[in-house]
C-alpha cells in the first residue's frame, strides 16, 4: 500500500508528487478519500490532492475551472431572488465567468460591486 501522507506526498487521485518543489505544493488540499480499483476493490487514501484534480468542471463548456473561480446561482442572484439557490435556467450549477449569459453577467457584476 502506497503511503500518501509521506514524501513525496503523492496526490491521492493522480499520484503526482505534491511536496515542496513539485510545483503542486502551494495549492495542494488535505483530503481523505476512497479510491476504487478496476477490480472493484477499494482503498482509503489519506494525504493531499493537487489543484488540478480538485478543479470542478464547468457545466457549460466542460473545461476545468481554477479553484475558487467557479460561479453558481448563489453568487449571481440576490438573496430575495427565487433563483438564489437553484440551478441556472439551462440546468448548469457551476460555470466560468466567461460562460455566464449576458443576463447572468449583469446580475453577477451588480452583486460583486
Amino acid at each position: 500500500m502506497k503511503k500518501y501522507n509521506e514524501r513525496p506526498y503523492p496526490c491521492v487521485f493522480c499520484e503526482h508528487p505534491t511536496e515542496i518543489g513539485s510545483g503542486k505544493f502551494v495549492n495542494r488540499i488535505p483530503i481523505g478519500t476512497y479510491h476504487e480499483f478496476d477490480d472493484g476493490t477499494e482503498e482509503f487514501r489519506d494525504g493531499y490532492a493537487c489543484e488540478e484534480c480538485m478543479a470542478p468542471e464547468c457545466d457549460r463548456c466542460g473545461n476545468s475551472i481554477a479553484l475558487d473561480e467557479d460561479i453558481s446561482p448563489f453568487l449571481v442572484y440576490s438573496d430575495n431572488d427565487s433563483r438564489h439557490f437553484e440551478l441556472f435556467e439551462d440546468g448548469a450549477l457551476i460555470v466560468h465567468e466567461h460562460c455566464l449569459t449576458a443576463d447572468e453577467l449583469a446580475h453577477y457584476s451588480h452583486r460583486s460591486n
